[in-house]
């Protein structure tokens, strides 16, 4: 194991003082008047031996320990995968820290926001969609700065989402065109999904869709499985069928697909299919399948932006943004 360097290591090598070393990391060179020579030196001593400041030391001091906590509803969830890999890079890229914790399948679990304690963030970012849930409030109560990925009715922590609005009816748009005007949607219980679900009949009937009751499921098994027994259901009913079938996400289409196969009906002739999230999976299915893409990158830019810059978060009322997805139009619609 690599040996913690401190700041008493760099004033060693450099023969200098540990308290100008420690005013010069902390940026208080101009304050004390050190010269340019000598502070670029310790700094780049610092680079050299692969220094890294100490949280508890810098909150101590009254500085923003750069550390950030992300809490993760569910580590199984593709998409928010997706989400994780783009703060890293945003924290590698910022010089921050991310503590990662979170839960399996959404069910909490207090031990695991410990880490979150014990490391002293600066702020918290919550990956995936949710209500105010009550582990949330010690953090709030703080006034820590918080922002969630996803979306959160009432919140008053800072939000950002795709429009899911705009991308039902972005689908429907697509799908109109093709001369399509009865339709169906396959949810599981996820909060993001249900809500789409809501969207969905609201952008089918102002759009003069034909979608009867019994074609809009709402599953209690998740992803996949949710897919493939909701359209098994559908389909086991009989009678006049859906000319197409909007999947609340796109694992929940990858069921919808094989339930379709299982059944012997084609897509898009028989009937067709739609995503949500664009996973990197959904261009390699068969058929391609037509999605809405989430804009990843933007979405956690938006929410690392808001936490690392505490500042912002006494500037006012915590933003509610909702950012566009966009149309993919592939094989299944």
């Amino acid at each position: 194991m690599t040996p913690t360097i401190t700041q008493k290591d760099i004033a060693s090598r450099l023969g200098v003082s540990v308290t100008l070393v420690s005013r010069v990391l902390g940026g208080k060179a101009e304050e004390i008047g050190a010269a340019a020579k000598t502070v670029a030196s310790i700094r780049r001593t610092a680079a050299d031996l692969g220094y890294v400041p100490n949280a508890t030391a810098r909150i101590l001091r009254g500085v923003s320990s750069r550390t950030l906590g992300v809490v993760v509803y569910d580590f199984e969830d593709p998409f928010l995968g997706a989400l994780i890999g783009a703060l890293q890079r945003l924290a590698h890229r910022g010089d921050h820290t991310l503590v990662l914790t979170g839960f399996e399948q959404r069910r909490e679990n207090p031990d695991a926001l410990r880490p979150l304690v014990k490391h002293g963030i600066s702020g918290l970012i919550i990956v995936g969609s949710g209500g105010r849930e009550d582990w949330l409030e010690a953090f709030l109560a703080r006034g820590l700065p918080v922002a969630r990925i996803g979306t959160s009715p009432g919140a008053t922590h800072a939000t950002v989402a795709v429009d899911s609005a705009r991308g039902i009816a972005a689908l429907l748009g697509h799908l109109s065109s093709g001369g399509i005007r009865r339709v169906g949607f396959i949810a599981d219980a996820l909060p993001a999904h249900q809500e789409r679900r809501r969207m969905f009949d609201q952008q089918a009937a102002a759009l003069g869709f034909l979608s009867r009751p019994e074609w809009g499921l709402s599953r209690s098994e998740s992803g996949s499985a949710a897919g493939l027994q909701g359209t098994r259901e559908l389909l086991d009913r009989g009678g006049e069928r859906p000319q197409a079938l909007l999947a609340a996400g796109d694992a929940i289409a990858i069921g919808v697909l094989r339930a379709l196969r299982e059944a012997g009906l084609t897509v898009p002739g028989g009937m067709s299919v739609t995503g949500f999230d664009d996973l990197p999976l959904a261009e390699a299915l068969t058929p391609a399948l037509t999605t809405i893409r989430q804009p990843v990158a933007e979405l956690a830019q938006t929410a690392f932006a808001w936490v690392a810059g505490a500042g912002l978060a006494r500037a006012g009322t915590a933003p509610q943004v909702l950012l566009p997805g966009e149309l993919v139009v592939r094989e299944s619609a």
